[in-house]
Parts: C-alpha cells; structure tokens; sequence
C-alpha cells in the first residue's frame, strides 16, 4: 500500500520507548472516569479507540497524583493509591494491543483547583497570589508541603510503572501546580524554590530526580508552556531557559504547550484560530534542545501535520480534538482517505460537555464518549436492503442516513434544496467557518462509500414517500424561522438571515440592523460586517446566551474590533421605511425608540416543525424524528438524533 506523509509514519523514540509513528493524543479532561478516579470501562474503550485508529502515543487526561487535593474535575482519573493501579493496567493493556503507547499525564490543580472538588480546600501556589477566574487567593505552600507534593508525583509514576504504562508526563503547563512555580506570574518567592529560572523549576526538577530514584530509566516527559500570554508571565525566551533547565535535569521529552486559564481561548482554542498559528512556540524551544518535542498546534488536516514535521517545528505532532472527532484519523490518513476524516470544527462542545460535569461529548461525531454504547460493532445489521427514507440532508438526516446504512438499509434521502448540510450549510458562509463546510463534505463522501441514495430538489410529501415503500421514515427537514410579530416585516429592505448570507441579496456601504443577538445574529453580523456598518438589536442584556463562553467572547471581541453595535435590552416593535421602532425592555417604564438603518436582517433563530413528521406519521408505521424539527439545538443535538434516534428502527 502506498505510504502517505512519509514524515508523519516515521517511528520515533521517547526515553528509549519507540512509538510506530508521529502522532501523539495528548491530554485532555474527558469526565470519562469513575467517580472515585478509577478508569472506567467508557474511559478505556475511549483510548482504546484511539489507539485501534493508528495513534502512535496516548496521553491520558490530566490524572490526579493527590486524593487529599487539586483536583479540577468531578470525574477525573487518579494514580495516587494502589487502588487505582489495577483499572489503568487494564487501560494500559487495551492500548498496547493495538500497538499504541500510553503516557499517563500527573496533575495537580494547584491555584486552579475549586474548593468544591477539595473537601472545601482552599487552592494551593507557590505564593499567595489572586486567581483573577475564580476569585480565590491561592494559600503560600509550605517547604514541608512542597516536599508532600513532590513525594505524590513520585509515588504516583511508581503506580504507573506497577501498571505497565510505558511512560509519565509532569503537567507544568497551563496555570496548574507545576506550572504556576515556573511562572513569574504567579510565583513570587523569595526562597530557593522562587527567583530564578532554576529556583522557579526547582520542584519539577526535584519530582525528575524522585521519578529516576524510584523508576530508574522510565520516560519522562514534561508539559511546559511556551508562554503565558499574559503580562509577567512566561515568555518564549523564558520557557527556553525553562526548556534547557528540565533537559539538564533529566526529562526525556517536552510537550509545548501554552496559556493560562485567564488566557484560556490561546489553550483551548475556538474556531477563528488557525492551523500552526502557534507553532513559532515549539518549533524556538526545539532549537534549543536535543531531547524530543511535542507540541499541539490546532492541528485539523494530516497535510498540516506533515508540513509542521518537516518544517522541524516538532518532533510529534498533538492532534488531540482532531481523534477525539475522529478515532481513525491516523488509519484515514495512512490510507489517503481524508475526505472521510471527521474533523474538529472548534465548536468547543467537547469543552464545553467537560466543564459542565457531563462526559466528553462531540458535535461532529456522536459516538465520542459514548463508545461503550454505540460504536459500530454493536449496531443491528437488521436492514436487509429494505428501503429507508430520510427527509432533509442536514446533519441530522445525514447521520441518520449514515447510521442506517451501516445498518444494511437501503437508504434513500430526499433534500428539497440544490444544496446539503441545512442550517449548517448556512453556518459556513460567516468567516472562520470553512470546518463546518469540511465536515458537510465528510458527511457527503461517507454517504457516497455507503451507497446512500441522495435525490437533491425533491419536496417530499406523503404520496412521493410511498412510491418508493420504505420500510422507515426518517423525518430530518429542519425547523421554521422565528419571525417576530411586527409591522413592516413586508418591507422590501428587510431580509432573512438566510437570504443574506447565500447572496439573494446583496448590499454594501449601508446601515444594517441584525435583529437578534443570538449565536445566528451573531454570525450574521461578522458577514455582514465588511462591507457594512452594522448594529445587532437584541431584546436581552446578554449577546449569544447559549453559546459556549470561549466561542463567545472571541466572536464579541472580533466584533467590537470591526465596529459591530450591540444595542441590547431592545426588543423590535416595528420595521419603518427608513428604521426601526423598538422599546427599551431595561427601563421601569418601557420607553419607546427609533433607529436609522438602510437595511433589516431578521436572524431571531428557528422552533420545531412538527408538521411533516404527524403528516408520516399518520401514513407510516414506523416513523421518527431527528434535528431541529423536534427542538433548536447545534450541530451536536443534530448528529446524537441522527444516530441515536434511528438505531432501533
């Protein structure tokens, strides 16, 4: 077979433990383990699945190396007894049958852990500094409790080494314990653990030599931060000192990484940043030593991950979000099938899913997380080629004709626009979009290699669904706009969101109103943007309400960077023929107003449509619901109906 990214199927060495190829799964919160920080079966499968794909090198989510304190999350893998040892054996053993290695990455919230999750502990620091996320001024560690500290990360890559796993990573990244003594930031002391590069990485290094001492030769890496990109914070010429301090102590490998919890969009980045936008991080502390690097760099396709090796930015390349949307991204790769790679569309849903106490959960693919349940292994390969309909190609009908065709159905999916991917297809017109219109493509191709029969421009109705005898109907076609109840809305310089954003109608230089203040006016408004000046009216006091706060607050940001107006607590009582009327809804006395604009965009957002679904219903034995017509959601609500709704047909 011929091999495809020469560079990124090379094998590579850490600490003497050589891993198949380039490609590292490092660490993120995942909710997947008990509650008590056992691995969980749904944990291990999770990893399991990664390692089936190709992955070279797995880093577990950042696992406790304390019982007593730091932990930051409710469910969150532990190594700190010899109790936990025997669930992460068994994790260590799903993974290495597949040919993969696994780092457990040992953690300690330090000045980022909630008194919550902490039996009421206040967080500890390096000094007695305020965390400006959480409010919480971080109590000074003692010497003693340093020394407490460093014997838990120790102790704890003894249980790892007991468990058969091939190597440790220290998480001295991102604000957490160890990260926050080698940052100037937050580690004010005066004593030899505080000051210089040397004293700040004093209790990395000391945990380095307690690791040797216990472990002898057993791989150890560190993840530090290239910066901090906040002001006092670590720099990139400061993390290269830091670089060349921990390879004099020992560590086997560096994972570049950066930001801190108040700089959290640069760590966990939403959709408006680019492929490698990072990469001058990893590639300046590389130069500086000899030991390998791993670095994360937004990475979506294996051409940029081919193209960062060879620029020598790194030695591995973290594609972390990009296996947590698809566990085959490695095997698709090797193949030359990226058009059938589930990409991460940064929506932040995985994020999001974890800091809300859920498990792990994607929006491009509805099976992260859940690999215990609905993996394609346990699907009832019922179909017999019987017939299927599924009306409407959004997400949802897509994954529904998916799932089914897995299934041995003969799926026929009927889309009433010359277009797929619905309200999502919309979503790829604002900037910074291109991978939600990536993921519409990978849904196309993975209905093509199934042999989906898709009809484009066909009205599906009760007679034109019965000439084709479908076993099932699959009702998928999406929700109605929300139009608010208004004079003037027949104006000829008012248009829906969607006729703007597919060019039905086109304006420049003009004054615009976007009514709604939701994520759909949002977007709207960064389209509309360049061309136009542009006011948002919304009837709340708070812009994008049920967007994830990361997404939110870069796209607010962007926004007020272009000269976007937010008129908040306005609610629209009328279009004129040259503004708007609206009533203030923040006053005592609702007081009425007017605003001048050229042109009206309603982008208020969409409610279900129940409409088609009772008309099969009434036709059809077997029908069921999927996406927006039953209820508003994202992507993620659309593709987990999909599959899920469909499995037991």
């Amino acid at each position: 077979m011929e091999m495809h990214y020469q560079k990124l199927f090379e094998k590579g060495y850490i600490g003497g433990v050589e891993i198949r190829n380039r490609v590292a799964m490092t660490a993120m919160g995942n909710g997947l383990a008990s509650w008590d920080g056992e691995a969980s079966p749904e944990l291990i499968r999770f990893y399991e699945d990664r390692a089936r794909g190709g992955c070279g090198l797995i880093f577990t989510e950042f696992t406790r190396v304390d019982e007593t304190s730091g932990a930051c999350n409710p469910n969150q893998l532990c190594i700190a007894t010899r109790k936990h040892v025997r669930s992460v054996q068994r994790m260590a053993e799903r993974v290495h049958r597949h040919g993969a290695r696994i780092f457990v990455q040992l953690h300690h919230g330090g000045r980022e852990a909630p008194p919550a999750l902490n039996d009421g502990k206040q967080p500890m620091g390096p000094s007695a500094i305020l965390n400006k996320v959480n409010g919480l001024v971080s109590t000074e560690m003692t010497k003693e409790e340093i020394g407490y500290i460093i014997k838990k990360f120790v102790a704890a890559a003894v249980n790892c080494q007991k468990a058969g796993i091939d190597g440790v990573e220290l998480h001295a990244a991102h604000g957490y314990l160890l990260g926050s003594f080698i940052s100037p930031y937050t580690n004010k002391r005066t004593d030899e653990y505080g000051g210089s590069v040397q004293n700040c990485c004093r209790i990395v290094t000391e945990i380095i030599n307690g690791i040797r001492a216990a472990c002898g030769r057993y791989p150890i890496c560190v993840r530090i931060n290239g910066s901090d990109f906040v002001e006092g914070g670590i720099t990139l010429a400061y993390a290269v000192e830091v670089a060349k301090t921990l390879e004099a102590a020992g560590a086997d490998a560096l994972n570049v990484s950066c930001a801190v919890y108040e700089t959290v969009p640069n760590m966990i980045e939403p959709n408006y940043y680019e492929e490698g936008w990072r990469k001058e991080l990893a590639k300046t502390v590389k130069a500086h030593v000899k030991i390998p690097v791993i670095a994360v760099n937004t990475i979506k396709f294996p051409a940029t991950a081919e193209k960062l090796l060879e620029e020598g930015v790194s030695d591995f390349v973290g594609v972390s979000r990009g296996q947590m949307a698809d566990p085959e991204w490695v095997n698709k790769a090797r193949a030359g099938r990226e058009d059938l790679i589930r990409k991460c569309m940064g929506c932040m849903q995985c994020n999001k899913s974890v800091v809300q106490d859920g498990y792990l959960s994607c929006a491009a693919n509805p099976v992260t997380g859940r690999g215990t349940m609905y993996n394609d292994e346990y699907l009832i390969r019922s179909g017999a080629g019987r017939n299927v309909v599924v009306i409407g190609g959004g997400p949802a009908g897509m994954q529904a004709a998916i799932t089914l065709a897995k299934r041995a159905f003969h799926v026929i999916l009927l889309e009433q626009k010359s277009y797929l991917g619905g309200m999502a297809y919309l979503a790829t017109v604002p900037p910074h979009k291109t991978m939600v219109a990536e993921f519409i493509k990978t849904l196309e191709a993975e209905m093509k290699e199934l042999g989906v029969d898709v009809r484009m421009n066909v009205t599906a109705d009760v007679a034109t669904v019965k000439a084709l005898e479908p076993y099932a109907v699959v009702v998928a076609n999406g929700g109605m706009e929300i139009v608010p109840q208004v004079a003037g809305l027949d104006s000829a310089h008012v248009h829906t969101m969607e006729d703007a954003l597919l060019g039905k109608v086109k304006f420049s230089g003009r004054k615009v109103a976007v009514i709604g203040g939701g994520m759909v006016g949002l977007e709207t408004a960064h389209y509309l943007c360049k061309d136009n000046q542009v006011t948002i009216v919304e009837m709340t006091a708070t812009p994008g309400a049920t967007m994830y706060p990361t997404v939110r607050n870069k796209l607010l940001s962007i926004l007020k960077e272009d000269g976007v107006e937010l008129l908040l607590n306005h609610a629209l009582t009328a279009v004129e023929k040259d503004g708007l009327l609206m009533t203030c809804t923040d006053s005592e006395e609702p007081k009425q107003e007017r605003m001048a604009v050229d042109e009206v965009v309603i982008a208020v957002g969409r409610k279900p449509n129940m409409d088609l679904y009772h008309e099969m219903g009434a036709a059809f034995e077997r029908v069921v619901q999927a996406g927006d017509c039953i209820a508003g959601g994202s992507i993620l609500e659309a593709t987990r109906t999909g599959n899920d709704n469909v499995w037991f047909l």
